[in-house]
């Protein structure tokens, strides 16, 4: 069974202070005696060279709190030790142990230190002293310490029922606070699951740290995921599209094939069949060539140069001179030379199409050109109502399906789709019977 981040939180939290309590009860009940004894070992010792420099026994006293007395050592070592608890006691200091050896008093004629803990027994104290030679006298410096051992126990029995009542409160308040990040991740676990169902919902959370991060990424993704799955609809649209009038332009040709070549089988030619039979065979190739022409425009691979583009125009116009017969091409331009960075066989087709178009299926004698401020425009009249569907593949107006000049339908559809690769916009119009295209050359 899977736990719940509220559980594991309160958990982890409670093991950490448990852990943390334990650590705190075996220092102070195993290391901190013996540190208390090496400070106050230290501060006796600090307490003796500080009375050796300075000589003065009351400001030592105060300075380390510690008990100073000195006794002569020509007494015997019963009075010796007899004088020294009367000096003991004149600073108000009880000892039931306490006795100087003669070991000590050995050491301390080779003019060493010696230091000596007294442990009082049932007084739960003990008494730490150095002693010392200085003359003819024996100097001691002393420090009373209570038995560690048993505060520590104190200690640790409150720290013990400090630890339960801890727990206790992490517990509530582990609680309260897994709810309140668990509640944003709550509402985020919804919204993938309904992106996960192409239901593309945004989180509303706002807590000011990396979960309202978490909800800004997904309410991204979820914009970009519909977004996608809308283009993908429009495509899969548009591929539906794209072969219902791929089979409607295949169709025609192969139906007149299947015609032409019975009549030949029933001996019907009248020495134009063939000549059908393959002018239907070369509209066939050329929708093909179409189409697999348009096909490669979606590769986004691209071979850009620096070139004129006033000049490929001018280039493009005089080479359909000798197929313009009675129509007639006006071009105006604001400029003489206009270098574009582009890829210049698209940028090629793009024009090419367009102006054999405006030749193919004018109205009139006319087709206006333009090239102003990087904008190009190609105009001429039509006989067509709607052009709502004008770059749609294999969309020919009806008007124009009989003429001897009418295409494949893919011309326009290509000529958009290589603008949109190229980052060029296009944009068509109709007003008064007459058609205008329009490409933004300075749109990158």
């Amino acid at each position: 069974m899977k736990q719940k981040i509220g559980t594991k939180l309160t958990i982890y939290i409670t093991l950490v202070v448990i852990l943390t309590f334990s650590i705190s009860l075996v220092v102070s009940q195993f290391f901190l005696p013996k540190y208390y004894l090496y400070q106050l070992n230290k501060k006796v010792s600090e307490a003796f060279e500080t009375y050796q420099i300075l000589e003065d026994v009351e400001l030592v006293k105060r300075q380390f709190d510690v008990t100073i007395v000195a006794v002569p050592l020509e007494d015997s070592i019963n009075d010796l030790n007899d004088n020294l608890r009367l000096q003991l006691a004149r600073e108000h200091i009880a000892l039931n142990k306490f006795w100087v050896s003669e070991e000590v008093l050995q050491t301390i004629s080779e003019d060493k230190i010696v230091g000596k803990l007294y442990d009082q027994g049932k007084q739960k104290s003990s008494f730490i002293v150095h002693y010392a030679k200085e003359g003819d006298q024996l100097v001691m410096i002393g420090a009373s310490m209570a038995h560690f051992t048993d505060i520590a126990y104190f200690i640790n029995r409150f720290n013990l029922a400090f630890l339960i009542v801890s727990i206790l409160i992490i517990i509530m308040v582990t609680a309260l606070l897994s709810r309140k990040i668990t509640n944003p991740l709550h509402e985020l676990q919804q919204v993938a699951k309904e992106i996960g169902e192409l239901n593309f919902q945004q989180a509303t959370i706002q807590t000011g740290d990396e979960i309202e991060e978490l909800a800004k990424s997904i309410n991204k993704m979820s914009t970009t995921l519909e977004s996608a799955q809308q283009l993908l609809t429009q495509r899969n649209l548009d591929l539906k599209q794209f072969m219902i009038g791929l089979t409607h332009e295949l169709k025609t040709p192969l139906a007149l094939i299947n015609v032409y070549s019975s009549g030949i089988e029933d001996g019907l030619d009248d020495g134009t069949y063939l000549t059908v039979i393959h002018q239907q065979v070369d509209r066939m190739e050329k929708i093909i060539t179409d189409m697999l022409y348009y096909a490669r425009t979606e590769e986004n691979a691209l071979n850009l140069s620096r070139f004129d583009f006033y000049q490929l125009l001018q280039e493009i116009i005089q080479s359909y001179q000798p197929l313009q017969g009675e129509k007639q091409i006006f071009l105006q331009s604001d400029v003489t030379e206009f270098m574009l960075n582009s890829e210049k066989e698209k940028v090629y087709y793009i024009v090419e199409n367009l102006v054999s178009n405006a030749l193919k299926y004018t109205s009139d004698m006319e087709i206006q050109i333009s090239f102003t401020s990087g904008i190009f425009e190609i105009s001429n009249h039509t006989t067509l109502q709607d052009i709502s569907k004008i770059w749609q593949p294999f969309y020919v107006g009806e008007s124009s399906r009989n003429k001897h000049f009418s295409g494949t339908g893919l011309g326009l559809a290509t000529v958009k789709s290589i603008a949109e690769q190229l980052d060029f916009v296009t944009e068509s119009t109709l007003s008064n019977g007459k058609i205008t295209f329009t490409i933004d050359f300075t749109s990158k």
